[in-house]
């Protein structure tokens, strides 16, 4: 069975014969999430005004697989001034939420479709000062953290502090030090099938 990510409406607009497609992104920060599309002035996509980056932003290629293997986006912002440059580097972004979508506009610039394309977590940053002081940030997608180790444990302590106030996990420390006889004589009465 062929798998296609995009939708029909959006598969209608790719194949006439004029069309007009741009991607859209957007990127969480500590200061507020940044709407950016790689046309130029602004579009409306959900609510949300993204604006137009041109040839200052780029979206690396990303290849689509039919596994749970972590795959990665790169997408860079160049052409910054320092002062601009030196704001976003302090901002904080690693495992904030980013996602791209795949816009399809009519004549008139306005969007007729939008397909989320790419969803995931910003994973990591770059920086590359000189003549185009360039910011790249890396996006994986969910399959990444399936890689990692999950930090909480079934414990009392751990379960109170996600849940305060919920002791469900206070004998487990406990359970681990004795025995259990399951349908055993010593805890429970004998069963003989008839």
């Amino acid at each position: 069975m062929l798998y296609s990510p995009f939708s029909d409406s959006m598969v209608d607009w790719l194949s006439r014969d004029r069309v007009t497609a741009v991607l859209a992104a957007n990127v969480q920060f500590e200061s507020g999430t940044a709407y950016v599309h790689s046309g130029t002035g602004t579009l409306v996509l959900g609510g949300y005004v993204y604006y137009g980056m041109g040839t200052m932003g780029a979206i690396d290629d990303v290849g689509e697989t039919n596994t749970t293997s972590p795959t990665q986006l790169r997408m860079t912002l160049s052409g910054l001034d320092m002062s601009l440059f030196a704001k976003t580097l302090n901002e904080r972004c690693v495992g904030k939420p980013a996602e791209l979508y795949l816009v399809a506009m009519d004549d008139n610039g306005v969007v007729q479709v939008a397909d989320l394309i790419f969803k995931g977590k910003v994973s990591g940053t770059g920086a590359t000062a000189g003549e185009t002081n360039a910011l790249q940030y890396t996006v994986s997608n969910i399959f990444e953290d399936w890689q990692r180790p999950f930090p909480d444990r079934y414990t009392d302590e751990s379960h109170l502090a996600t849940q305060p106030g919920d002791r469900i996990f206070r004998y487990v420390a406990q359970m681990a030090e004795r025995s259990i006889y399951w349908g055993s004589k010593k805890d429970a009465p004998g069963f003989t099938y008839s």
